[in-house]
């Protein structure tokens, strides 16, 4: 009992010290590591069960999201690896000529008017923050001897695009037209654009930046886990696995037409996705 209390106290001692890491100068490597061991803890702490597996994929979520945000605890640095023209020129070759979320923006938007599309697909691309978990969570609860390889499986998806966010810092397209010049300033992001509609703010002209990491979009963790979820549906059903390539397919053209995304960065989150599933085929995970 005394070791289970110790470990479950590791919890709100680590969140404490990711908030204030930043005003620490905590090392970032540490503050990985601190962050990484939380869902180590709570799987210790607790006994077998549902209700361990959905503590432990809660604090997992948690240390990736701290994780995504820690090479950006010191900007300049990152900034001074900053890939800003790299996707964009491979995007220009795939629109063969002009990046395809440029174009679509040129189509189908009608700035400053706000059009159902832009609404449309900033919703669609809303759902991500609770898709994946949620097919996940119908898993444990109905097929729970599916469980352990699907959270390995979508959680190794999350982790390793950790590696491009860190060894590849890459502006996503707003940032690139918005903050950078590039596409003459033509590409909004227009996700921050519609929240700001919903929550009836004004809409922000230039900062679209939450603070969080905006270079960390090389390979998209969006597409790379709607892929992932996708493969996990599939073996449930050929109906759950179309309505999940389905749903993956609309979050990527939504990643496009948003400017979250280039096309670049979805290709390298499906390969990254279907690399996590053939090597846990290869290795019976």
């Amino acid at each position: 009992m005394p070791r289970r209390r110790a470990l479950l106290a590791y919890v709100p001692a680590a969140i404490a010290f990711a908030r204030k890491r930043r005003d620490m100068g905590a090392p970032r490597p540490l503050s990985m590591l601190i962050t990484a061991a939380t869902p180590v803890a709570v799987h210790a702490a607790l006994p077998p069960g549902r209700k361990r597996a959905a503590a432990v994929w809660a604090a997992h979520m948690w240390a990736y999201k701290v994780n995504f945000e820690i090479p950006y605890d010191r900007p300049e640095e990152l900034r001074r690896r900053l890939h800003i023209d790299e996707p964009l020129r491979g995007d220009t070759v795939i629109g063969r000529g002009m990046a395809p979320g440029r174009r679509l923006q040129r189509r189908l938007r009608h700035p400053p008017d706000l059009t159902i599309l832009d609404r449309a697909l900033s919703y669609l691309y809303y759902t991500w923050e609770a898709a994946p978990h949620l097919v996940l969570a119908w898993i444990l609860r109905n097929e729970p001897e599916r469980f352990r390889s699907a959270a390995l499986r979508l959680g190794a998806t999350f982790d390793l695009s950790l590696l491009g966010y860190w060894a590849f810092p890459s502006a996503p397209p707003w940032w690139a037209s918005e903050r950078e010049g590039r596409m003459d300033r033509e590409l909004r992001r227009v996700v921050f654009e519609v929240a700001a509609e919903l929550k009836r703010q004004r809409r922000p002209r230039v900062d679209h930046n939450p603070g969080g990491n905006p270079w960390a979009a090389m390979p998209s963790d969006h597409l790379a886990t709607a892929a992932m979820t996708a493969l996990l549906l599939s073996e449930l059903g050929a109906v759950p696995g179309a309505l999940g390539a389905l749903y993956a397919l609309g979050l990527g053209t939504a990643l496009v037409y948003t400017g979250e995304h280039y096309v670049t960065d979805l290709l390298a989150g499906l390969a990254l996705a279907l690399g996590v599933q053939a090597g846990a085929r290869a290795f019976g995970a």
